[in-house]
């Protein structure tokens, strides 16, 4: 979303870190696949499936309109900081997991 990057890129400057961050908007998993290198870090809104994840008692990754792990696994590609945004009752037990295919 253009209008969240501009956004991200105005709290940037407001706090001194523009020169810091590349913003970058369009398709993670077809720009993660491409890209050659490392990057700090990583942060990951991936979209839930919608607002029915609250009514879970435990939400599972694969429930996400995509694949958390091989989200997480493409991601550690390019990065050994990966901060993920998730639903607080997230499956702890899946998050574990994810940890160890980073250390893999």
């Amino acid at each position: 979303d253009p209008e969240k990057i501009r956004m991200a890129r105005h709290n940037a400057f407001i706090y001194g870190v523009q020169d810091k961050i590349d913003f970058v908007c369009g398709n993670f998993m077809e720009i993660a696949r491409g890209f050659k290198g490392k990057v700090d870090s990583v942060l990951l809104s991936p979209p839930w499936g919608g607002p029915d994840y609250s009514s879970a008692y435990v939400f599972d990754l694969s429930q996400m309109t995509v694949d958390g792990e091989e989200l997480f696994r493409i991601t550690s590609q390019i990065t050994d900081s990966i901060a993920m945004f998730l639903p607080r009752n997230v499956n702890i037990a899946q998050l574990i997991a994810l940890g160890s295919l980073q250390r893999g």
